[in-house]
């Protein structure tokens, strides 16, 4: 982005915001055209200023952005609809899809099939669809975008499977799935289940719950060390 060039008017979900030096909010936007993007917006003093209002998670706006580098201003703003309601575990869902998006995906990139594959997740968590299988398709999609794709096709390469030792599957981050025909403390895999997430049917409670141990396995050095708050708030809820 050159220097305080003016961007066109940008389609855009509000990920996170937080107070940025005097009446202003420091926000991490997921635009349609160039993808997680973090501007500053002046709200003024008034907690109750427009700015703020629209400023809404889970809300389709339209912005206008200015500047140059990694940090832009927001100098226009308005809502292209009105936020979805999402509520208890639902709205926890939403809040997690948003925190994956912060911490994981590089900013300025543009990321049209992940900006609606969102879109869609949060109107599934609006219908209240079941949300495990929303939020395991949302993770496979921001894994695609970041090049961490799955290869599950050595789980049919003869060269690979020799006869007794595959029915279980390890993960491991440098090379993939392998099978388990030694002993190792990483969780295993059934080769049943992976075929079905492959295939993207996660109707079974048990595949889903594969397909939910894999997925944290492989988001955790992505992640670091730092807890995830959504997560705080799913265990908070059920406590």
């Amino acid at each position: 982005m050159g220097r305080d060039e003016e961007l066109g008017l940008q389609t855009v979900y509000l990920l996170h915001s937080r107070p940025y030096r005097e009446n202003s909010l420091l926000l991490n936007l997921l635009s349609e055209q160039h993808g997680h993007i973090s501007a500053v917006a002046r709200a003024g003093a008034n907690r109750k200023s427009s700015v703020r209002a629209q400023l809404q998670p889970f809300s389709l706006l339209q912005v206008q952005l200015k500047g140059k580098g990694q940090l832009l201003n927001l100098t226009q703003i308005e809502a292209a609809e009105l936020p979805l309601p999402l509520t208890k575990q639902f709205l926890y869902s939403g809040f997690y899809l948003n925190e994956l998006c912060v911490r994981i995906l590089p900013q300025n990139i543009s990321c049209d099939d992940l900006f609606r594959h969102y879109h869609h997740s949060l109107i599934a968590l609006n219908h209240q669809n079941p949300i495990e299988p929303v939020l395991r398709k949302f993770e496979f999609t921001l894994l695609n975008e970041l090049g961490l794709s799955l290869d599950f096709s050595v789980l049919d390469d003869e060269n690979q499977v020799q006869e007794g030792d595959s029915e279980y599957w390890y993960f491991l981050p440098e090379q993939g799935f392998v099978a388990a025909d030694y002993q190792s403390r990483t969780n295993r895999y059934s080769r049943q289940h992976l075929f079905a997430i492959r295939d993207g049917n996660l109707q079974d409670p048990d595949v889903l719950l594969t397909c939910k141990v894999l997925m944290r396995q492989i988001f955790k050095p992505l992640l670091g060390n730092k807890p995830l708050q959504s997560r705080k708030l799913f265990a908070y809820s059920k406590s």
